[in-house]
């Protein structure tokens, strides 16, 4: 034999040894055998069924060395349709010869076979010479679609432009018609909460959420939303329905005891064209809340009321500086608005005042500046602690008339026309005492 042939053979060999020997440590995915060519090696066809694989395939053969275990999901390639969700694998039925049956030629062409009842089991093994069928079965997609209740004003989304990163247009919804959508996928609920609308609008804030009853009126709706167990496979678009309420223009809801909290905590901004807005939702008990500080700076945030009552926030404030001015809504300036609300309740506490300083203390505010918007507001039930008071230190507006009564207005607010401010059981505590006060209810 000549020395060319015998290298060739040589090398022909070395490279089927190194072939075998990576099959032989395959677990699964493609081998040697289907590089080269060898249809009979045992193997898996996989049907997406509708679907189709990360390579936009509708059909997916894969090889398998003897006695390995089957994959049941493909990670690099996943099996995937628009508008449904994955169920699993299933055999697929076969005829007589032992081939895949397809309902019609469209069905075939498209990789969608008939399929059995028998869910594949896995893990599984295949034998040697063995070829499977398996099809994705699919179940459609509930979605959850979100509406623009019926009555509202048009508002505008702020919606991403497909194919462009990063761009969106501006598109309008008037009533009734349709915000956005979320898929419930696998997930057998959907929390519905004020901070997951899956769309930013523009012009307008969220307020409430509504359903619809067996009456086909409109209830109030917070938490999950079920995906129904049955539906009408024949149904073009299977969803869940729930209706969204919104109010005009920017503002930060307060619905809860929490976000009240938040409100006092930030009730100035440096930036006037981004002053913060609250917007009171329902009466809200702040009975649970930690205390917040007296300010002693500026107010000029937006609180609309809406006729509602905040209630037994507490307020206070340790060790006060010199020379310094302290209240629960500090100085209202010409930019602040509060309107239609009600405080209740309200306990203001200082205490470690230091000897021999001075300093001014209101319950409700210092002075409020000429333009402020100060309407239908009430302040009820409230009361002003000084805890430890020494003989020397001088509260400049806490001071007793000539019959020795503290009045209200120096010590409940400051400068200012607080006319628009109605009041009621105003009480100051000093070194454990209450002070005997004249109360001019308005």
């Amino acid at each position: 034999m000549k020395l060319k042939t015998k290298v060739s053979l040589i090398l022909i060999f070395l490279v089927i040894a190194v072939c075998s020997l990576f099959a032989a440590c395959k677990i699964g995915g493609k081998t040697w055998q289907e590089i080269l060519g060898d249809a009979q090696y045992q193997r898996v066809t996989y049907y997406a069924a509708g679907g189709s694989f990360g390579n936009s395939k509708y059909v997916k053969d894969v090889y398998y060395y003897p006695d390995t275990p089957v994959i049941s999901d493909f990670t690099i390639d996943p099996v995937t349709q628009t508008d449904y969700v994955f169920k699993g694998w299933y055999y697929v039925e076969l005829d007589d010869e032992g081939n895949p049956k397809f309902a019609n030629e469209a069905d075939k062409a498209r990789g969608i076979p008939v399929l059995t009842d028998e869910a594949v089991a896995f893990p599984l093994t295949i034998e040697k010479n063995q070829h499977l069928y398996f099809g994705a079965k699919w179940t459609r997609d509930y979605k959850l679609r979100y509406y623009l209740i019926d009555g509202s004003e048009d508002i505008t989304l702020e919606v991403a432009v497909e194919g462009e990163e990063g761009v969106t247009k501006k598109v309008i919804v008037s009533a009734g018609g349709e915000i956005a959508e979320r898929s419930f996928g696998s997930q057998d609920a959907i929390t519905v909460s004020y901070a997951n609308l899956p769309v930013t609008v523009s012009d307008a804030t969220l307020l409430e959420y509504y359903v619809k009853n067996e009456n086909d009126e409109y209830e109030q709706f917070t938490g999950s939303i079920r995906k129904p167990d049955v539906f009408d496979e024949t149904d073009s678009d299977p969803h869940v329905a729930i209706y969204c309420r919104f109010v005009s223009g920017k503002w930060e809801m307060v619905r809860t005891a929490s976000e009240a909290r938040t409100m006092f905590l930030n009730l100035y901004s440096a930036d006037l064209d981004n002053r913060n807005r609250y917007y009171i939702t329902q009466d809200i008990d702040c009975s649970t809340n930690s205390a917040v500080p007296l300010k002693s700076g500026l107010v000029n945030s937006v609180i609309q009321g809406n006729g509602y009552t905040i209630s037994n926030q507490k307020f206070q404030t340790t060790n006060p500086a010199v020379m310094s001015t302290y209240s629960i809504f500090g100085r209202i300036t010409r930019d602040a608005e509060i309107t239609g609300i009600t405080f209740e309740g309200f306990e203001a506490t200082v205490s470690s005042i230091r000897p021999n300083i001075r300093l001014y203390l209101y319950l409700f505010s210092a002075d409020v500046e000429e333009g402020a918007v100060l309407e239908d507001v009430a302040f009820n039930n409230s009361k002003l602690t000084i805890s430890s008071l020494p003989d020397d230190t001088i509260i400049y507006n806490i001071q007793k008339d000539d019959d020795g009564i503290f009045n209200t207005d120096t010590w409940l607010f400051g400068s200012g026309d607080f006319s628009a401010l109605t009041y009621t059981n105003a009480e100051l505590i000093i070194n454990g005492q209450s002070i005997e006060v004249k109360i001019n209810e308005n």
